[in-house]
């Protein structure tokens, strides 16, 4: 049982419980003595229960896949987001890439380095933008 943080809400527990206690008093009285008719009301307030079950159950599955939409685009979010740390390794990695496609397009023909190629391969990394270097 959930507990009670201020007055109105117990206030407005206690006005449903008797709410559901008068009903419950009442529908037992209006109930026949006959025991035939008494099973055939009881049905009926069966099936009624039944059908409201079945709306609530419809209700419930709709708030949970809408649930599940929201937690999936806060999930999707959230994976839009890297660390500072990430970030400067992929764009290290990035460069270091870069250099040495750079470096072998600059190579002769056969493959062979020349001076181009060295320099290009003798190009320092960059400075890291948002971090110091301990990562890495």
């Amino acid at each position: 049982m959930s507990r009670i943080r201020t007055a109105e809400q117990s206030s407005r527990r206690e006005t449903a419980k008797a709410r559901n206690a008068t009903l419950t008093l009442v529908a037992d009285s209006c109930a026949p003595a006959d025991l035939k008719a008494r099973s055939d009301h009881y049905r009926r307030h069966l099936a009624d229960a039944n059908r409201v079950i079945e709306t609530l159950q419809i209700r419930v599955s709709g708030l949970e896949r809408e649930r599940d939409e929201i937690r999936s685009r806060a999930h999707y979010d959230l994976s839009l987001c890297v660390t500072r740390g990430e970030a400067e390794r992929e764009r290290l990695a990035a460069f270091r890439l870069a250099r040495g496609k750079a470096a072998i397009l600059a190579e002769d023909s056969d493959g062979v380095p020349n001076a181009l190629s060295n320099a290009i391969d003798q190009i320092p990394d960059p400075k890291p933008k948002w971090i110091n270097n301990d990562f890495v």
